[in-house]
């Protein structure tokens, strides 16, 4: 299990990338064009926007990507191979990441998820209105963005 400090030193190392890449990854997250989406049965889409490697972290990159949920939509439980950090750009988005509780996130607020802790609910919070979210994923090169829950 990760120890507080862990989590606090994972979270002060990405801080200045991550506020730095908020803005830029909020740009490209309302282009017209976005790079190779894919979309579930349940009605979420999620656009890979960029992929990079940490040239202060060797063997890392980070993965910043947009989801965007149609009224009702939710995900699949799941897990993340690293830290991921989660903004919600528009809408409503409710949120489980194990231990913690179901907690809902508007337009404007963002938390953070601890490497590979099940994601067990991740679901637009309105069923007539979209949402969608950017987040930023670190993790060690080439791994895939999300995890099965075994």
């Amino acid at each position: 299990m990760i120890t507080r400090r862990e989590m606090m030193k994972a979270i002060a190392s990405g801080s200045a990338a991550i506020a730095a890449m908020l803005s830029v990854g909020a740009a490209m997250a309302g282009e017209s064009s976005p790079a190779n989406p894919t979309a579930n049965d349940k009605g979420v889409t999620v656009t890979e926007l960029m992929r990079h490697a940490l040239p202060d972290a060797p063997g890392h990159e980070v993965s910043i990507v947009t989801v965007e949920y149609g009224p009702g939509a939710s995900s699949t439980a799941h897990r993340h191979p690293g830290s991921t950090f989660a903004y919600v750009l528009e809408g409503a988005i409710e949120s489980q990441v194990e231990p913690g509780k179901p907690q809902i996130y508007k337009a404007g607020q963002m938390w953070y998820e601890l490497p590979k802790h099940v994601h067990r609910i991740s679901r637009n919070a309105s069923t007539t209105e979209p949402a969608k979210l950017l987040a930023f994923l670190v993790m060690k090169k080439g791994q895939q963005l999300v995890l099965p829950v075994s």
